[in-house]
């Protein structure tokens, strides 16, 4: 292995699994919107960035189930990269520390060596914890849906109280010029004719 190779190589054993967001949120936790979440600094040996999922003060049992399931997946990630990264941490410094005793350098060369013999060593355990996260990911995929379709069902429900509302100050009545008294009253009396007449002559003037 290169040195080159072997820069690539350790980058991508430290780095961190992506996390996607739709909205990152740089606020206190209890501030959280919809679809934002709290999104921490990565953590010093795992890299794993903490995040605070969004909990609505009427959350559904699905998305509660979805919520759990979504931070104890992000827990096991920051204990599994943080248990692998801390062996290769010791298994580095005790080979370079062997090494430069014996031959008095350690160079990038040497250094390959070592990460070989650790991806050798650690292939089982990493073979399997690509299995779990597989299995956890289709797992969650039947929760995620139905908290999905929880979520939209309460933006329909908020939406329908927030015109009943709006209807009941007479929001659209002001907004359209027409008072609630008038449309209380009945249907509006037929145009005049000369307000019949404008109104023609501009329905002709598009024409």
């Amino acid at each position: 292995m290169n040195v080159q190779a072997l820069h690539f190589a350790h980058r991508g054993l430290h780095c961190a699994r992506a996390v996607c967001v739709r909205r990152v949120h740089h606020g206190p936790t209890d501030t959280l919107l919809p679809g934002q979440f709290l999104v921490g600094a990565p953590h010093a040996v795992s890299n794993i960035r903490p995040i605070a999922f969004y909990m609505p003060s009427d959350e559904t049992p699905h998305e509660r189930t979805y919520r759990l399931l979504r931070e104890e997946a992000a827990h096991r990630d920051h204990a599994f990269w943080t248990d692998n990264n801390s062996r290769f941490e010791r298994g580095r410094i005790e080979f370079e520390r062997n090494r430069i005793n014996r031959t008095g350098v350690c160079t990038l060369d040497d250094l390959s060596v070592y990460f070989q013999e650790y991806q050798n060593e650690s292939y089982k355990r990493h073979v399997e914890y690509n299995k779990y996260v597989w299995q956890r990911n289709w797992h969650m995929v039947w929760p995620g849906i139905r908290a999905w379709v929880d979520e939209v069902r309460r933006r329909a429900r908020r939406r329908s109280f927030a015109v009943a509302r709006h209807a009941e100050q007479g929001y659209f009545f002001a907004r359209s010029g027409v008072s609630k008294d008038r449309v209380k009253d009945g249907p509006a009396s037929p145009p005049s004719q000369p307000e019949a007449s404008r109104r023609d002559e501009k329905i002709r003037s598009y024409y």
